[in-house]
């Protein structure tokens, strides 16, 4: 029963999207878009539907993460031992749990989200279906399963990057294809090696590696290139650098779909498949103490310092947050590269508390927008006493980024760090091959650094995230760090992302509510109002030269009036407040947690 069971996680959102598609290009919900009235029943029958098959592949996975049995069940085979097949295994589990948690409370703040939009239902078909394919990387019991699912992934999260339908949800979404395709050619390469050199004649994941090591010791320099061939075409998606250059530009995709790019469906994909490809595939035991392994761990270390300085830049909140991610995939990686018990468990904590402080983020951002229409860092002074439930979860959430101690962000980084001193402390193995008259030494030096490179990533963090905080709840002090830094001025980094105010531009408030106005501001940011008092107000007059357009950008950069609340409703207030819960749960309390990654760590590192 285990075994039937096995699939229904990855096929029912699969086929209930595809239904759902064709219904809304063919069948009664693309005629019945007249009356207002219509528009209301086929919104709630489109809920209900959507809903209904997230909660309900929410528990059978949820169900198989504590009751499953372990063994597989194969769908099909192309060809030989080439099987498409599904296993539970302890890592499988970590990933599929935290799916199963995350995508029925991402779908709630969507349908709040996305309620003016016309093409809702093509929108939550796609969403339905990535929540599919990424339960099928979860549950893949192979490499060539996991890459075909891992393929598909690109093919039906391409459509929510291009939903907006803009110049730049067009340039985005293309360079999202380009390096997807890209990527997948070096990561096919790693699954012919893997299947050429198995020990078992097939690409079966494997505690500890499934290669022969008797023959691959001919071939180990070949095989370690290939390994990080492999590492950076799953790394596209992991945004490893300089493969990260397709995801800032995605932010132009509506909040719900952003959030699930940084936290849950693509880039933990990408994550997910490093370490299977790693621990499962070639192994720890392969990999330690090689070249590969030291420049696997530089490029991680590269990319954290990359991006979390390139956040620390960015004025716009959401590329802001996107180089955030950038910076803290590469953590997970920087646990793996340790390729020990520790390293793993520590890349598997970060892995599961990195999406829930970054799904917090995400939803948080995408209130504001949501609410007020503001898109940019100097926009945001004094909205913290406008919206104080939001902005409670954002200061959870980026003290937790930030690695305070009581939150779920210090535990995993704490871990991280750890593993790099026992990495860097470890029994002197002399090094052969491309890279040995460096010695062993230098290498083990890198470890350590490790540990450098995650202190100044902390402090970026902190100011990259910390300012949002300050300059919604201290008005004061962001209009000086406005002087002192120059934002809102006429460069052309923050020229180019303010919003344009048109000749007729008429004046506009409320915080949401039916009858409200609904507006779609440049940049993606939606404006809605409920009751409450205004939210936005949007300056009016001609469009004249260039200082006028200036004043005007700055008009809306300024605080509402103190009257009022502007928190989103339920349908979005629930989902943060679970986030910022769970990171403050985790936090106190990651015991239990940490046992099951030490024990899976334990089985493959």
């Amino acid at each position: 029963m285990d075994q039937i069971v096995l699939s229904v996680p990855a096929l029912l959102p699969l086929i209930g999207g595809l239904a759902l598609l064709f219904v809304s290009q063919f069948g009664p919900l693309k005629k019945a878009e007249g009356a207002a009235d219509g528009r209301t029943r086929r919104d709630r029958l489109l809920q209900l539907y959507v809903e209904g098959i997230a909660l309900a592949n929410s528990l059978v996975l949820l169900w198989l993460v504590f009751s499953a049995s372990g063994e597989g069940v194969v769908l099909f085979r192309l060809y030989g031992e080439l099987k498409v097949m599904f296993r539970l295994d302890g890592m499988g589990r970590v990933f599929a749990g935290l799916i199963g948690v995350l995508w029925p409370l991402a779908v709630l703040y969507a349908f709040e989200y996305m309620k003016e939009e016309r093409r809702k239902a093509a929108f939550f078909a796609y969403y339905l279906m990535t929540y599919g394919i990424t339960a099928g990387i979860a549950l893949a019991g192979n490499l060539m399963t996991l890459y075909l699912f891992y393929e598909l992934l690109t093919l039906a999260t391409f459509p929510l990057v291009l939903f907006p339908l803009t110049r730049e949800a067009a340039r985005a979404s293309r360079k999202y294809l380009y390096y997807s395709i890209g990527g997948a050619a070096f990561a096919f390469l790693g699954l012919v090696f893997v299947l050429y050199f198995s020990s078992t004649g097939n690409t079966a994941f494997s505690a500890g590696g499934m290669l022969d090591l008797e023959a691959a010791g001919q071939h180990k320099d070949l095989l370690l290139f290939i390994y990080l061939l492999a590492f950076y075409g799953f790394g596209v998606k992991a945004v490893v650098f300089p493969c990260h250059k397709w995801l800032p530009p995605a932010t132009v995709a509506p909040t719900p779909v952003t959030a699930l790019l940084h936290a849950v469906a693509v880039v933990k994909s990408g994550a997910f498949a490093i370490l299977r490809l790693t621990y499962y595939s070639f192994g720890a035991g392969f990999l330690k103490d090689t070249w590969a392994q030291w420049v696997v761990m530089a490029a991680a270390m590269m990319t954290i310092a990359y991006g979390s300085t390139m956040a620390a830049k960015e004025a716009h909140w959401k590329r802001r947050l996107a180089y955030s991610t950038v910076s803290n995939l590469s953590y997970i990686l920087l646990g793996a590269s340790m390729m020990s018990p520790l390293g793993l468990a520590a890349a598997l904590s970060h892995m599961v508390f990195h999406a829930f402080m970054k799904i917090c983020a995400f939803f948080c951002a995408g209130a504001v927008m949501h609410q007020t229409g503001k898109t940019h860092v100097y926009e945001l002074d004094g909205l913290g006493r406008r919206m104080p439930v939001t902005f409670g979860c954002l200061t959870v959430a980026s003290l937790s980024l930030t690695g305070i101690p009581l939150f779920a962000g210090f535990i995993s980084k704490w871990n991280i760090a750890r593993a790099a001193f026992t990495c860097g402390m470890g029994p002197t193995v002399p090094l052969g091959g491309m890279v040995g008259y460096l010695g062993t030494g230098g290498w083990r030096l890198l470890a350590f650094g490790a540990v450098a490179v995650l202190l100044y990533s902390a402090l970026m963090t902190g100011i990259y995230m910390l300012t949002v905080v300050i300059r919604a709840y201290f008005p004061k002090v962001g209009a000086a760090l406005t002087a002192a830094a120059g934002e809102g001025g006429d460069g052309p980094d923050k020229v180019a992302g303010q919003k344009e105010v048109s000749s007729s531009g008429v004046a506009a408030e409320g915080c949401g509510g039916p009858g409200q106005m609904e507006g779609q501001l440049s940049g993606g940011a939606r404006v809605s109002g409920a009751s409450g008092g205004a939210c936005v107000a949007v300056a009016s007059g001609g469009a004249g030269s260039g200082t006028e357009q200036g004043q005007q950008s700055m008009a809306l950069s300024q605080p509402a009036a103190d009257s009022g609340n502007c928190d989103p409703n339920w349908m979005m207030l629930a989902p943060l407040l679970l986030f910022a819960a769970a990171i403050i749960l985790m936090g106190v309390h990651s015991a239990p947690l940490m046992e099951i990654f030490m024990q899976i760590g334990g089985e493959a590192g």
